[in-house]
């Protein structure tokens, strides 16, 4: 294990702070770490060492990196389903049903319980567990680095968008949601940006909304020359209630005119 810290403090993953591996190899003593994110991050993670894979074309060992290797002993395979599963709840936004393979579908179903018990217990996470599948959600909303609902105009777009292709019978097409998002620039002009009614705005406007809707596994995009937008079952938990009027304490405070709001219920 100290052989492993050294590595990553050679490489800028980690920085001592205090105490050094030589007093713990000793049992005399401690060590304290500082983590860079930004370079963990950026580091390659594989599931096999690259001295252990034979293919020699760009493409092939790339996929050999992260191919997942099934044990033959059935405690093995149990104990990867159980890691594999406990990875997705943890780094994916929703774990649907419908994208996982048969095995990983039984297993969750047999152990869910006690699977989603080690997360809660580790990590303070809670389980939201619906018939399409689980997302494990953070009271403190710090787990994240895409956020909706949000503040500002784009995040208000966001979840507009996301009501419309809900609200939508089989998809939505991309130029549907250009000309709903023109629509809405000249409904909200009050309170939008002002970039937001130029000619073409939407379009820069709606990839931004879809690519944050993408992130958080609330659509599926089919390309194509228009491409299709399909909502999936988590979407359902963003909506707008309807608008409230605030009305100014009295005349002569910052603004006369009455602001209307649009809250997110989730």
């Amino acid at each position: 294990m100290v052989a492993v810290v050294r590595l990553l403090l050679h490489w800028g993953v980690l920085r001592r702070v205090a105490g050094d591996e030589e007093a713990y190899l000793g049992a005399g003593g401690d060590v304290l770490y500082d983590v860079d994110r930004h370079v963990i991050a950026g580091l390659l993670a594989a599931s096999r060492g690259p001295s252990m894979i034979d293919e020699s074309t760009g493409p092939g060992r790339l996929a050999a990196l992260t191919q997942e290797v099934v044990p033959d002993v059935e405690d093995a395979r149990n104990r990867a389903l159980r890691q594999r599963l406990t990875r997705l709840l943890l780094e994916q936004p929703v774990v649907y049903h419908d994208e996982l393979t048969e095995a990983e579908r039984a297993y969750l179903t047999s152990q869910r319980h006690a699977l989603l018990t080690r997360v809660t217990q580790f990590t303070g996470l809670v389980a939201e567990v619906r018939a399409e599948g689980i997302a494990m959600v953070d009271p403190e909303d710090e787990l994240t680095d895409v956020r909706m609902p949000a503040e500002g105009m784009q995040s208000h777009l966001t979840l507009l968008l996301a009501e419309h292709i809900a609200a939508g019978d089989g998809g939505v097409r991309v130029s549907e949601l250009h000309r709903r998002t023109r629509e809405l620039a000249v409904e909200h002009r009050s309170y939008w940006r002002k970039h937001a009614t130029d000619p073409g705005a939407e379009v820069d406007l709606v990839a931004t909304a879809l690519e944050a809707l993408r992130a958080l596994k609330l659509i599926r995009v089919e390309p194509g020359a228009d491409p299709l937008v399909l909502p999936r079952p988590a979407i359902a938990r963003y909506a707008l209630a309807e608008p409230t009027i605030r009305e100014p304490a009295a005349r002569g405070t910052a603004t006369d005119k009455s602001e209307r709001s649009r809250e997110p219920v989730r």
